[in-house]
């Protein structure tokens, strides 16, 4: 009889062992689960943009040079530029921390010819991209910088103090 009773105990400690491993294992899983998504529905991200930095142009090696303009000059430049990267840059996407220098290439008829943006740094495509559609956005022609009267490309740099800030909402 004793062993009877030992063997019924210990059937019962081990559905009671079971059942509490499958029930652990399965509520786990569950609140795993619902973190994930009440922080990708609660979370948000904010890029914050400094161009505070002056504009700085690549020396022109001629007597009379003239640096090319942006049409209002460089606080209109500033303040296009500032609009666009909060229009076209996507704070969802990627998050981006640091100071990045803007290299603006200008060709003679005062169009915006290409960019670089340094330092390079891996899966920077999407930023690229994102900076790339809010400088062509700018739209208007700059002035071409010249040497001696004659129009030439130019170069410029701006820093940008990049900044992204997550939050819970």
């Amino acid at each position: 009889m004793v062993t009877l009773i030992k063997i019924y105990t210990m059937k019962k400690l081990m559905i009671f062992l079971v059942f509490s491993l499958t029930f652990t294992s399965a509520q786990n899983l569950v609140e795993d689960n619902d973190i994930t998504e009440n922080t990708k529905e609660l979370g948000k991200q904010n890029i914050t943009y400094d161009l505070n930095n002056p504009m700085e142009f690549y020396r022109l090696k001629c007597e009379n040079a003239l640096y090319a303009q942006f049409p209002g000059g460089e606080n209109a430049f500033k303040q296009i530029l500032f609009k666009n990267m909060q229009t076209y840059l996507d704070a969802g996407v990627y998050s981006v921390n640091g100071t990045f220098e803007l290299q603006i290439y200008i060709n003679k008829s005062g169009k915006l010819q290409s960019f670089q943006l340094k330092p390079e740094v891996p899966n920077s495509n999407l930023l690229y991209r994102d900076l790339e559609m809010a400088l062509r956005r700018m739209n208007p022609r700059w002035i071409p910088g010249s040497c001696n009267g004659i129009p030439v490309d130019s170069k410029l740099r701006q820093k940008v103090n990049f900044r992204t800030e997550s939050f819970d909402m």
